[in-house]
């Protein structure tokens, strides 16, 4: 199996950006809306949740893109209790929540599924093969004093 290329080929990000813009459709109006700390601290909470997929996804060591799946993970977990503040004070029906909840757990699923991955010793293989693959003198840094 190939790896992704882009972070968006990832279904974790893909998720969580899929949470992220329905959080914000869902606070765009009011009554949502009108309670400012509310709406950005919801909107950061998910946001925060898809970015840092794409940030782990840029550390290229699967050790440290598991630790910002970590990050991410608790980021869907703050998004999840905000939604259930978001149902217990009216901002949206049981329908909505539901389905925004469900959201953030198809999210948190594949998450906890890519950082298991990632965790595994066949990861850390595949991310040696990979560096090996890509420069043959052990060294994949084109800052690396010591490759010409």
């Amino acid at each position: 199996m190939a790896g992704a290329d882009r972070f968006e080929n990832l279904i974790a990000w893909q998720r969580a950006h899929e949470l992220h813009v329905e959080v914000w459709r869902a606070t765009n109006g009011p009554p949502a809306s009108r309670d400012l700390r509310f709406r950005d601290q919801i909107r950061d909470a998910s946001e925060s949740a898809e970015r840092n997929v794409a940030e782990g996804f840029g550390r290229f060591n699967p050790g440290q893109f598991a630790h910002f799946l970590d990050i991410s993970r608790a980021s869907t977990l703050e998004t999840k209790t905000l939604l259930k503040k978001g149902l217990d004070v009216g901002y949206w029906n049981m329908e909505q929540s539901s389905r925004l909840d469900s959201l953030a757990d198809r999210a948190l699923q594949s998450i906890a599924k890519f950082q298991r991955y990632l965790r595994s010793p066949q990861a850390k293989r595949n991310a040696a093969r990979r560096y090996r693959q890509n420069d043959p003198n052990g060294s994949n840094d084109s800052n690396d004093p010591n490759v010409r």
